[in-house]
Parts: structure tokens; sequence; C-alpha cells
């Protein structure tokens, strides 16, 4: 068995009860299981156990040259180029989401990379903030946190690799005292979403970024989102200026319908009084 901890979990300990201080944790088959507190939601299905031999841990900067070898291999096998547009720098870019500007979680097999996920802790007052992106008051920006770049090398797919470590990054995110957690993803990049919106994110917010067409999908660990259970939307998913129109006008993307020809549709719920709504 094998754990590893967040640094904010392992400062927080002075100062923290064993109830309230959360901590993230990974075995071959647990993952979370030390975060009772959290909804069922946020917790995986199997973990780890469909890579038995796995083994995980917080990258540090001698782990650049294996992520950006991991980052080559799966950038080439996309199959949209609109999934992923790389960093101008990734050397910044992995140094942006080292402590204390973030976290990084490997997980390796054998010694090798294979998956990787990051979580970036941006200060409130940033530009690229999601939270300032999306329009949410400057006191809760603080809040927020990126759940970045997460790859798995294509042989190692189809293991719930991606959704565990969206589950671990949420409680990364939760150990930092970040209960706003924010993703972008591709209009087109179905899979991605579909494991947000799994996971419990709602795509809150449509619209442009460095020039490309997003969706941010949100979840707020501590109050919860909840939705009108009447007069939901059902929207084509690449239909970008109606995915947009919806979100500004209170609706959030909160499943999806899959047609027998392969044609996703977005539901959309209106989003009911919550003081951490966007705009």
């Amino acid at each position: 068995m094998q754990l590893f901890y967040s640094r904010a979990f392992l400062r927080s300990l002075s100062t923290f009860s064993t109830r309230c201080a959360p901590c993230v944790c990974a075995t071959p088959s647990i993952v979370l299981s030390s975060l009772p507190q959290l909804p069922p939601i946020l917790l995986p299905e199997a973990g780890l156990g469909n890579v038995p031999h796995a083994r995980t841990r917080l990258l540090e900067a001698q782990d650049f040259d294996a992520w950006v070898a991991l980052r080559e291999t799966v950038l080439a096998t996309l199959p949209d180029p609109d999934f992923y547009v790389r960093e101008d720098d990734e050397k910044d870019f992995f140094q942006a989401h080292m402590y204390p500007g973030g976290e990084l979680i490997g997980v390796f097999v054998d010694g090798a990379l294979v998956a990787y996920a990051m979580v970036e802790l941006p200060g409130e007052h940033e530009a690229h903030n999601l939270g300032h992106v999306i329009g949410l008051d400057p006191a809760q920006q603080g809040m927020v946190a990126h759940l970045s770049s997460c790859m798995v090398l294509p042989q190692w797919r189809g293991r719930q690799l991606q959704r565990t470590l969206l589950s671990a990054r949420l409680g990364l995110a939760q150990a930092h005292g970040r209960p706003l957690c924010m993703a972008m993803v591709s209009l087109r990049n179905h899979r991605s979403r579909h494991n947000m919106l799994r996971q419990g994110l709602r795509v809150v917010w449509t619209g442009t970024i460095d020039g490309l067409q997003r969706h941010v999908a949100m979840i707020d660990l501590e109050q919860g989102m909840d939705f009108a259970t009447e007069g939901e939307l059902l929207l084509p998913s690449l239909d970008y200026e109606a995915l947009r129109a919806a979100a500004l006008a209170g609706y959030a993307c909160v499943g999806e319908v899959r047609a027998p020809d392969g044609a996703v549709s977005l539901r959309y719920a209106r989003h009911l009084a919550h003081n951490r709504r966007p705009r």
C-alpha cells in the first residue's frame, strides 16, 4: 500500500482536527478513502484497482522530462487538435503548477510515468483565474482551484484513471481550501466533459478564452449547486451560440444525451439562487 499526502494537508495537521482536515491518499485499490466528509459523488468507483501495480506521488522538478515525453505521446494521438492546445512554454506551465502555485499528481507503473493530473491555485487577482473569467465576485476568486491538464498514455486508457485523477484533484483542492473547482474543456471533447459531468461538475459558462471556444465546468465542494427540476433545455453539443446564450440566461449543463448515430445533446437546467453563481 502506498499513500501520498498533499503538502497542504501535512501543513494543516497542527491547526486542524482529524475530523475536518482533508487528506488525499492513493493505493492500488483505494483513492480518497480518507475523505469521508465529501459527497459520495467525489469518490471514484474503482480507484486504481484497474492498474494493480500503479504507484502515485506528487511530481517534482526532476520529473519534467518524463512529463514532456508523456505529453508528446498523448498529443500526437488526439483525434482533434482542438481537444488540447499546447502551451507556449511548457517549462513555465509545469513550474506554475508546482507548490505553492499548485500540485502535480503522477501515476507510475514500474517506475515509468503513465498518467498525470494538475491542480493550479491561481491568485484571486490574476486575469487567467477562471473565477474572474466567468464573472465571480472578486472575494470568491480566491476560493478557485483550476483542474488543469490531465493526460493518460494510450495503452493505459479505459482503466478509469482520468476519473480517479479527477477525484484526487478535487481532494487536493479542498485540502488547499479551494472549494470552487473549475476546468476548461473543448466543446468537441465529449469524453472529458462526460467525465466531469459524471463526477459532479456542471458547465456553468461557455465563451471564448484565448481565441478558443471553451466550456468552464465548476463544482462547489462547500455549498453545492441547485437546479430547477422543470424547464430543461436540450441543446446540440456543438451549437456554440445556443450554449453560450443558455449560460448567460442562468442555465448550466447538468447532463448529456447520446443519439444512436453518436450525436451528443446537452441537458441544461436553470441554476437556482446561489451566492456563487457566475454572471
